[in-house]
């Protein structure tokens, strides 16, 4: 190399070489203080692509984990109104048979008949206050449970498992009927009536806490693999995305030492045109 002095190679070489060395310690350091790999899209485009793919899945998987926790929640509270309507119509029941009984007066039958239909405006009481967070769950309205932020990944609770237990729908209004017909005439044939029209009533609200259980049982398998798939889908962004701390901890030592190394280069570099002083003694 020739001895000159308008141009210092050496120490171009060694200020580049301490750049180099101090930006990769910039972005060791950057990685270090944030946790992350990938701060910015030029760190790794694609890699980044990937995690924010992995994000939208699992953010929609977590969100769908509490839809799913207010899905059992809603079918909870609806087998539990049902469940109470079902002991009432078994006191409906047993009431009708034993006003079906031949020795009682019929000021004795008025009364049970009287309680009957006080049974029954207890049954349209609750079908009225079953709600969850303002919404009437006993109206024969679907609800719709979204598990996932795919569009068709749903579970439906229908209106079957939602129908309606007052006296003006279905098997409830046969029973509220029935016991009209026995309050304005008790006798033994209009009180058997009303006990084949309970069982029936009986009978439907079992079906329909049977599919509430089935609906309850299917979200609850649904919690456990969305939560499963969520843990996963997290191991595999963190893969992507995180740090690997004792691997970037080496390569900011190496960093430092070579910081150190091109700072010491660069000086003696910067020095080296002083030979140049002792061709001109």
């Amino acid at each position: 190399m020739a001895a000159v002095l308008g141009t210092n190679v050496a120490s171009l070489w060694a200020s580049k070489n301490l750049q180099s060395a101090q930006s990769n310690m910039a972005n060791s350091v950057e990685r270090l203080s944030s946790g992350l790999r990938i701060n910015r899209a030029k760190d790794d485009s694609a890699g980044l692509g990937i995690a924010n793919a992995l994000t939208q899945q699992i953010n929609g998987a977590n969100q769908g984990i509490i839809n799913l926790n207010d899905g059992i929640s809603i079918v909870q509270t609806a087998e539990g109104a049902l469940t109470q309507a079902s002991e009432i119509s078994q006191r409906i029941l047993s009431l009708s048979i034993q006003g079906a009984n031949g020795s009682l007066s019929s000021t004795q039958q008025a009364s049970i008949t009287t309680e009957m239909s006080s049974l029954m405006t207890a049954v349209n009481k609750i079908e009225t206050r079953t709600k969850f967070s303002g919404t009437t769950l006993l109206s024969g309205s679907a609800i719709s449970i979204v598990s996932s932020n795919v569009s068709t990944d749903n579970v439906s609770i229908t209106s079957g498992a939602l129908a309606k237990i007052n006296g003006t729908d279905g098997s409830g209004a046969t029973l509220s009927t029935a016991i009209g017909t026995a309050a304005t005439t008790p006798n033994a044939t209009n009180f058997l009536a009303i006990a084949t029209a309970a069982s029936s009533f009986i009978t439907a609200l079992d079906t329909q806490r049977s599919t509430l259980g089935a609906l309850q049982n299917q979200m609850e398998f649904s919690v456990n693999n969305i939560t499963e798939l969520s843990s996963n889908l997290s191991s595999a962004r963190s893969r992507v995305i995180d740090t690997d701390y004792a691997s970037e901890t080496a390569s900011l030592t190496k960093g430092q030492i070579l910081q150190q190394a091109a700072t010491a280069m660069l000086a003696q570099a910067n020095q080296m045109p002083n030979v140049i002083l002792t061709l001109l003694k």
